[in-house]
């Protein structure tokens, strides 16, 4: 019982991440053709769309805090799922699938704290 439930997890967080990606790239590739259009038409529209467009880079690792504490609640909902199930093997199984998720998630915490911490953001 406890592959299959982690198997459908595993797929399921594939398919959104995948899912996300797609949408974020047909995003900026409508946006890009929408300013295309307008740089070729001579619109005076076209300094508002370059104004729309990030053109400074974000510091890596911002939304380090954000991811991090997806994966925590991933690994306690794991977690919990094992304790309602109520089989040993199941509490195991899936008590050391939910291991990883968290454990990258407090890596991505402290990562994000020391970040603040050296950049002089208390």
């Amino acid at each position: 019982m406890g592959e299959d439930v982690l198997i459908f997890a595993v797929l399921t967080t594939g398919i959104v991440l995948g899912l996300t990606q797609i949408a974020r790239l047909w995003r900026a590739g409508m946006q890009h053709k929408t300013i295309r259009e307008a740089i070729s038409r001579d619109s005076s529209a076209v300094p508002a769309l370059l104004a729309g467009v990030e053109l400074e880079q974000r510091p890596s690792g911002a939304n380090d805090d954000r991811t991090a504490f997806v994966l925590i609640a991933l690994g306690l909902a794991l977690f919990l799922f094992a304790l309602i199930q109520g089989d040993p093997d199941d509490l195991r199984n899936m008590g050391g699938a939910a291991l990883f998720p968290t454990l990258v998630g407090l890596a991505l915490l402290f990562r994000h704290y020391l970040a603040k911490k050296r950049d002089g953001q208390s």
